[in-house]
């Protein structure tokens, strides 16, 4: 998620694949001629990436992915194949709801209880009770979330990390017990983000503890039901201001964890 050309989160649970870049040669068998690799499209995939709101000085191509903000991977196949079918790559990109493997059982999910470090500066804390407080308000839903002052039983640990990098904050996945992801991680780099914008991060960084991936990738289990166009989700990938949930946001987490 970005402040439209901000990251806001690297997953832990991901893993970086590097690819070793793979060069095609021609030769005549007449005579010898300087070696001719193939058409090189990397400036007109970068310059679609650009409309989609990256900068291009954060769009890095190592073998065969591109990595966009330090924290953000799509392979090189699946950028062309954005740019051919693309009627209009001037828009911020919109997608559909995505969700992991891997969900909360319902022996955690009804009470997802967060503990949030001595060091997270007050505005932060404002934010984090916020966004619990925006996911308790979904309506048809058994999700429930809590703060406690204790770290014994907690489920979801809140601290602050710092690098001089375009991630606001980033969380864990579900774990494959059922357990809500174990932390989340709020970049002290970003103190002085607007709260409006705070809030939105925070309540997106939940959204990945309790099992969503991004709205505007294709990663994961398409959630059946949601909507196939939802630019202003809590779960894409780029921070705006909080404005609540969209109907699909909504019933999306009424899918996964209905009643």
């Amino acid at each position: 998620m970005k402040k439209k050309t901000q990251t806001i989160y690297l997953r832990k649970i991901y893993f970086l694949l590097f690819a070793l870049p793979v060069f095609l040669f021609a030769c005549s068998k007449d005579n010898a001629k300087p070696d001719v690799k193939a058409e090189d499209n990397t400036e007109k995939l970068v310059s679609y990436l650009e409309t989609q709101g990256f900068k291009k000085d954060k769009i890095v191509l190592k073998g065969d992915q591109f990595i966009l903000d330090g924290d953000v991977l799509i392979s090189k196949e699946e950028v062309e194949k954005r740019v051919a079918n693309d009627a209009n790559p001037n828009r911020i990109p919109s997608g559909e709801h995505w969700r992991g493997l891997y969900l909360i059982s319902n022996t955690y999910n009804t009470n997802v209880r967060l503990y949030i470090d001595p060091a997270v500066p007050a505005a932060w804390r404002t934010a984090i009770q916020g966004a619990v407080n925006n996911w308790n308000a979904v309506n048809g839903t058994r999700l429930g979330m809590s703060i406690i002052t204790s770290a014994s039983g907690v489920y979801t640990r809140v601290f602050m990390g710092f690098e001089s990098a375009n991630w606001i904050a980033r969380a864990y996945l579900p774990t494959s017990n059922g357990r809500p992801g174990v932390s989340v991680e709020i970049n002290s780099n970003y103190n002085s983000l607007p709260a409006s914008q705070k809030l939105f991060a925070i309540t997106h960084e939940l959204g990945h503890t309790i099992g969503f991936y991004h709205t505007n990738q294709t990663q994961g289990v398409f959630i059946s039901g949601t909507p196939s166009v939802d630019a202003n989700s809590v779960m894409n990938s780029f921070v705006l201001n909080w404005a609540g949930f969209t109907s699909g946001d909504v019933r999306a987490t009424q899918i996964i964890y209905p009643q």
